[in-house]
C-alpha cells in the first residue's frame, strides 16, 4: 500500500493524510483527470489497469491495494 500512497501524493496535497480507508474521491476530492493519471501510474508501477467500474467498487485506498494486488 506504501508505494500506492506515494504515487497518490502526486495527484494530492502533501500534507493530505492517507490511510486505507481514504476515499480517493470524496475524501482527496481527486477529478477524473486525476484519477485516470493515477491509473495509468498504478499500471505502470503494478501492470493492473483500473477502469471506471474498478474506481466505482474500489473506493478507498485499501480496496485499491487489494485490487492491484490481488488480494
Amino acid at each position: 500500500m506504501q508505494k500506492i500512497i506515494e504515487i497518490l501524493l502526486n495527484f494530492v496535497e502533501p500534507d493530505d493524510e492517507i490511510t486505507a480507508d481514504t476515499r480517493i474521491k470524496s475524501d482527496l476530492g481527486m477529478s477524473s483527470f486525476d484519477i485516470m493519471c493515477f491509473s495509468e501510474e498504478l499500471f505502470d508501477a503494478f501492470g493492473v489497469k483500473l477502469t471506471a467500474e474498478d474506481f466505482r467498487s474500489c473506493d478507498t485506498v485499501g480496496k485499491i491495494a487489494d485490487f492491484v494486488t490481488g488480494a
